[in-house]
């Protein structure tokens, strides 16, 4: 039917016509369509037959869009038809248009794998050939047909937009249509199947579209037509005189604009033939987009003052929360795609980094002034703020791309570099000042709020907002580093107004936290949290260094006028002013030190602001302290002085910050011993300087600090919290020792930690006695608590013994977590000797679970750190010593334990789960470090020749440890992820290197073997699955080879019969077969072997539940699978050869394909 015959027919045709247009939408949506254009192509007769029926379809297509473009462009002039013409051709034509765009959008998503041609339970295979199929024939037709209709568009509501409201309705539709479908082949996955050389570009949503599509994409006039049709249609949404209809057909039509201008933001790569080209795009867009930006900043504004809104207001906000966060994205996409070289070349540049400044200042604004209205309380706000959280997390990301960039690197005076590096200094300074003073508002009006009304905190919600959080600032460091000197006057006048309020609370009586002191508090905590991301970088299991940022701010400005540029010539003044800030922070932790001394249970000297200290000195003093003048290049720039690198570099100012870190640890440790989260921050804040080199190290050696807390832990050292010895040692007082053993155990033992790193330089009289004298004293407390224990002395399950116990395992915990020692095999020689005494622990505490789990955790991590480093005396002890507790732990937890995977409704309960059997984890992970040990001797021994353990040895241990944790191992414990995965790594190692040991078990023990290697076949966990199958191929090839497993067939005849009638059902004849096919085929090919008859019967039986026409397939594919040459060979004992399983590997994937397309889906 042609587009003529339908506007000749009268109103009783239309029936007809939407017939066929069902019939077009029902074509897109079904796999008929794909079938066939797979099944022609692949059978060679695609060119004579699809090709010219593809070729009519889509010249119906675009017949069918531009004449319903003419219609509506006829429709503005009254004289053409009348009223009655236009109702019912409108109805048709137009109708048959939009339709059509329905079409070639759903088809562009079935053929994409985007709409529901994934749920066809197709092969992957078809949906592959599909794609490459239509991308070489179908794509690049619809994007013609959308982009003929959208110039048509263009051109309508760029000369007619406002003289026929009776057509916009029209119009409207239509556009809609057309626009969504240029969306839809934007985001078309270009090559990602067929291999092509097109595609994304990473995860940052750029399109590298053919370059064929120049001429539709490449139009820098049609784009700046785009952004003034937006235009015109966001006035108009405006106009309320309008129907609601239309009001609602307008916004969605600026919905798929914007749509479509994210997707034109994001198009890079070879479509842009130079870079003069790609400026000109770069520069229609930008000043599209700035005009746009510029609006929704006036429209935004009034939104930043508290004031009672209208229906219309609300309405108009609605709308410009769903605007921003586009246009915030759009912003993104352009800073990621086209980068600071060529933003820079922009007259327009410093206009666009204003409008980044002015879009995030006025949300930031707003933000408050919704909070205000809500007074405080986040639950009730207007709106729920994620719109503005989205547009500001946009911003920031596109701040940290700017800033961040490269090629700034290359930064010489008076260059394009440096140019661009002023404008973003002087443009984005302004934001950071906003952000800052913004966030801190809205924390203490939320903070007022939850005090005054007493209101509980939702632990969870907490938790996902101070990572949310934390992510946030680590985006607005960059921000800040932009122009850090203003940065820093920001901090500093909100750091003069707070600490005076600040030091008066500390200072007060008070015995209950006002609202106004919790305010303060916050006000002071979120300071704290801006200043130590703007100073510092996370810089967790890396080396710690100034960020490049500060020190290019804080150094003298570099004297060769070629070189690249570095240095400030503000670098004295910034450098003084991040000192001026540090010792601020310093002041107020003595402070409230000196306040927690005189009145230690006032909750206005709040603990969660001593953790933030903690916190911020943490990273600052691991990096500022000494810092290593290789951090950066512009150490070495030629500068004469250094600025913040020479600011605690010398040993005098360098003595003085070690000596306070070490203090206000000490005053913690003594004054808030119950407080855990100031404790692990103090322990935290030891560490991170006792990893440092060795000038820190022999600092902390010299701080008296230092020396009282050696003298702490070991007068302590055998004291658990209820002891009420007096024998404090030198510089210590009683009070001190009472509270640091009131110090949790796993507190103690990360101290312990700590004091040991500091103390293991070698050649340095001092540290090799405190080092000693902190083992000796683990060592004598030990060694009272067994003899006690041996003799009779005290009962096991006395309270004072069970704590003993506890704080003895926990101590060896911490020597064994000073791995990062100088020398570290210092630790394995001392604790090496004790290992069989704390094995025997087990037998004392084997039902008590917390000795246990404290037990299991200390050998894993020993082994986890030293067991590649043993010798093998040391490994025998260990293996003997890991053999006794494992037996022990067994014999009360694992023959009756029974665990079953409760039904949890949220990820957190099921962590929590998890967590409660973590000594099971800890026992596989046990085994698994001793698995290792096999791998490095075997690798060690052929290198140097030297004599390590013997493989037997390990695999004895392993094996052992295995039948001991085997009766735990049901679907229930299965079920836990991290369970799972660890008990798998450990079964695939003990099946595909040692499967005869496997026939030794008792059939008991095999079979819940067997079973769970059954159960995690079919496991979503890729590894997982393969573990399992190359568990159960190791096991049929054993069979084979030795007739290993007689014994249990003895007792179960059908037992690979069950194995071979799950592979197939659960693995192979499901979806999930496609990302384990090798694996699969490596098992499926022994365990036919072992009996090819009774594979057969299996294979007959599952076959027998088809109709007759599947069967019969089915059993067809499987006799071409199964070569009898290769089945026979493989029987006799040397699996079949290489080649031949090769082969077989080829003929199963083939196999699942035919089956899955012939008898499992159709």
């Amino acid at each position: 039917m042609s587009v003529a015959a339908a506007e000749d027919e009268d109103l009783s045709g239309v029936a007809d016509f939407e017939k066929e247009v069902h019939l077009l939408q029902m074509l897109a949506s079904h796999p008929v369509w794909m079938t066939a254009m797979t099944v022609i192509k692949n059978n060679g007769y695609y060119e004579h037959v699809t090709q010219q029926n593809l070729e009519t379809l889509f010249e119906f297509c675009h017949e069918t869009v531009m004449h319903s473009l003419k219609f509506i462009m006829a429709g503005n002039d009254n004289t053409v038809i009348t009223q009655q013409q236009q109702s019912q051709q409108q109805r048709v034509i137009l109708h048959m248009a939009v339709m059509t765009c329905v079409f070639l959008s759903s088809l562009v998503g079935e053929f994409g794998g985007s709409n529901s041609a994934i749920t066809y339970n197709c092969p992957l295979e078809f949906h592959r050939t599909s794609h490459v199929i239509f991308e070489q024939e179908g794509i690049s037709k619809v994007l013609n047909i959308a982009m003929g209709g959208l110039s048509g568009i263009v051109n309508h509501w760029n000369n007619n937009s406002n003289n026929n409201v009776a057509m916009m309705d029209a119009s409207v539709e239509l556009a809609v249509g057309v626009v969504d479908v240029i969306v839809d082949v934007l985001g078309w996955e270009f090559g990602s199947i067929g291999g092509g050389h097109w595609g994304r570009t990473g995860g940052s949503g750029l399109v590298r579209p053919p370059e064929s599509w120049r001429e539709y994409l490449i139009r820098p006039d049609l784009l700046g037509a785009v952004f003034y049709v937006y235009t015109s249609v966001r006035e108009l949404g405006k106009n309320h005189e309008q129907g609601q209809d239309t009001i609602t057909a307008l916004r969605r039509f600026q919905h798929s604009l914007r749509q479509l201008l994210i997707g034109l933001a994001s198009i890079t790569g070879s479509i842009f033939q130079s870079k003069t080209e790609k400026g000109a795009y770069l520069e229609y867009f930008v000043n599209g987009l700035l005009s746009v930006l510029s609006m929704i900043v006036t429209d935004l504004s009034p939104f930043t003052v508290q004031n009672e809104r209208s229906t219309a207001e609300d309405i108009l906000l609605e709308q410009l929360q769903r605007e921003t966060v586009d246009f915030c994205c759009m912003m993104t996409r352009i800073v990621t795609n086209f980068r600071v070289e060529a933003l820079s070349i922009l007259q327009n540049f410093a206009t666009f980094l204003s409008a980044i400044a002015s879009v995030g200042d006025v949300l930031l604004r707003i933000s408050v002034s919704e909070l205000k209205a809500a007074h405080g309380d986040v639950e009730v706000m207007a709106d729920d703020g994620d719109w503005r959280n989205e547009a500001i997390g946009q911003l920031l990301e596109a701040v940290c791309l700017l800033s961040e960039d490269h090629w700034l690197l290359s930064s010489r005076a008076g260059n394009a570099q440096d140019t661009a590096r002023n404008a973003l200094a002087s443009s984005l300074a302004p934001l950071y000042s906003s952000y800052v003073s913004c966030r801190i508002e809205m924390a203490k009006m939320e903070e007022f709020y939850l005090t005054a009304n007493a209101a509980e905190l939702d632990e969870v919600r907490e938790e996902i907002s101070g990572v949310s959080m934390d992510e946030e600032m680590n985006a607005a460091s960059s921000l800040g580093r932009v122009h850090l000197p203003s940065s820093l006057s920001c901090l500093s006048s909100v750091f003069q107004s707070c600490v005076p309020k600040l030091q008066a609370l500390f200072a007060s009586d008070e015995q209950a936290v006002t609202p106004d002191a919790a305010a303060l508090l916050e006000e002071a905590r979120l300071l704290i949290l801006c200043t130590g991301h703007l100073l510092t970088d996370d810089c967790a299991g890396e080396t710690p260094f100034i960020p490049e940022a500060i020190l290019n701010s804080c150094v003298e400005p570099s004297d060769l006028s070629h070189a690249i540029k570095t240095g400030s010539d503000e670098f004295a003044a910034t450098t003084h002013a991040i000192s001026q800030i540090v010792h601020v922070l310093m002041g107020i932790a003595e402070f409230q030190v000196s306040k927690v001394a005189l009145s230690p249970k006032n909750p206005n000297l709040s603990p969660l602001l001593a953790k933030t200290l903690l916190w911020f000195f943490t990273r600052w003093a691991s990096a500022y302290i000494l810092p290593s003048s290789s951090s950066s290049s512009i150490s070495e720039s030629g500068s004469g002085q250094k600025g913040i690198l020479d600011t605690w570099s010398n040993q005098e100012t360098s003595r003085q910050v070690v000596s306070f870190c070490v203090t206000l640890c000490l005053h913690y440790f003594t004054l808030w011993p119950h407080e855990s989260q100031v404790i692990q921050g103090s322990s935290e804040l030891l560490f991170s300087l006792a990893k440092r080199d060795r000038n820190v190290k022999l600092l902390l050696m010299s701080c008296p600090s230092m020396e009282h807390l050696f003298n702490l832990h070991i007068c302590t050292a055998g004291q658990i919290h209820s002891s009420t010895e007096k024998n404090a040692g030198p510089g210590v007082s009683e009070k001190m020792a009472s509270a640091f053993r009131r110090i949790p155990y796993k507190y103690r033992a990360n101290i312990l930690t700590a004091i040991l790193t500091s103390s293991s330089e070698i050649n340095d009289a001092k540290s090799e006695s405190c080092f000693n004298a902190c083992l000796q004293a683990v060592q004598d407390s030990f060694r009272i608590l067994v003899e006690a224990l041996e003799q009779k002395k005290v009962r096991p399950h006395d309270v004072f013994t069970v704590e003993m116990t506890c704080l003895c395992v926990e101590l060896f915990g911490g020597i064994t977590r000073a791995s990062e020692i100088c020398h570290p095999e210092r630790i394995p020689i001392f604790m090496t000797p004790f290992l069989p005494q704390l094995a025997a622990l087990m037998n004392f505490y084997a039902t008590d679970i917390t000795i246990c789990e404290l037990l299991l955790v200390l050998f894993r991590d020993y082994t986890e750190r030293y067991i590649v480093s043993l010798d093998r005396e040391q490994c025998m002890t260990v293996f003997r010593a890991s053999a006794d507790l494992l037996k022990d732990y067994s014999s009360n937890h694992c023959q009756s334990r029974v665990i079953r995977k409760a039904v949890n409704d949220s990820q957190e309960n099921d962590v929590q789960e998890e967590q409660s059997y973590n000594d099971v984890l800890c026992a596989i992970q046990l085994l698994n470090n001793i698995g290792a040990k096999d791998f490095v001797d075997s690798f060690s021994s052929q290198r140097t020749g030297a004599k390590g353990v013997d493989s037997n040895e390990v695999i004895e241990v392993v094996f052992f440890g295995l039948k001991q944790i085997l009766p735990l191992m049901t679907n229930g414990l299965l079920h836990f992820p991290t369970l799972c995965k660890q008990y798998f790594s450990l079964l695939g190692f003990m099946m595909e290197t040692y499967p005869d040991k496997i026939g030794m078990l008792p059939f008991d023990l095999f079979n819940g073997l067997l079973n769970s290697m059954l159960f995690g076949m079919s496991h979503t966990d890729l590894f997982v699955s393969k573990s399992s199958l190359q568990g159960i191929a190791a096991l049929c090839r054993e069979q084979i080879e030795n007739k290993s497993l007689s014994g249990h067939l003895s007792q179960n005849p059908s037992l690979f019969d069950e194995c071979s009638k799950r592979i197939l059902e659960e693995v192979i004849f499901q979806s999930i077969i496609w990302d384990r096919i090798e694996p699969a085929a490596n098992a499926l090919l022994p365990l036919a072997a072992v009996d090819m008859n009774k594979f057969a019967t299996v294979v007959n039986m599952i076959s027998q539940q088809l109709d007759t026409e599947k069967k019969q397939k089915i059993q067809q594919a499987f006799q071409t699978l199964m070569d009898p040459d290769v089945i026979g060979k493989v029987s006799k004992g040397n699996y079949g050869g290489r080649l031949n399983r090769m082969r077989f590997r080829k003929d199963f994937e083939l196999f699942v394909k035919d089956i899955h397309s012939k008898v499992l889906v159709f």
